[in-house]
């Protein structure tokens, strides 16, 4: 399935766009490798406010296709410093638990999670280093391919 689907499942298709369109600014974070594309995105943050206003929401998903293989890049823009961590890792759980809520309409397409890091680069300690890594996280960057 589609993110596409997931997000029209979910009532939430009015929320997506073509392309990168929906990381608005924050497109120039990714860049597409040669070869792939971005299918659509969608403002997972924005879409989702009202009904989780106290939640830790995750910013954004993005369908990408390389030759016939899809899958669903889910991107958290966020400042990369050692106190920080905990709260990526909030958002990340939170976002599986939604996806989960969600899986028979949205777990289809493979899924992987990023960390972008915002203007301030990257400044994480080695014992939160690990953390992520136990998580299955790479470290942040300041500009992600996919």
């Amino acid at each position: 399935m589609s993110l596409d689907a997931c997000m029209q499942a979910q009532g939430l298709a009015a929320a997506l766009c073509n392309g990168l369109q929906a990381l608005g600014a924050n497109s120039q974070r990714v860049r597409m490798t040669p070869g792939s594309l971005a299918v659509c995105s969608v403002d997972l943050d924005s879409a989702l406010r009202q009904q989780y206003p106290r939640e830790p929401r995750w910013d954004y998903g993005v369908q990408c296709r390389r030759g016939q293989s899809e899958q669903i890049a889910w991107v958290e823009v966020h400042p990369a410093t050692s106190g920080e961590v905990e709260a990526f890792l909030r958002k990340l759980g939170w976002l599986k638990k939604w996806l989960q809520k969600a899986a028979r309409q949205c777990k289809a397409l493979p899924d992987s999670f990023h960390w972008v890091a915002t203007n301030a680069g990257v400044h994480i300690d080695s014992a939160r280093r690990r953390r992520l890594n136990a998580a299955g996280i790479r470290m942040p960057r300041g500009r992600l391919e996919l």
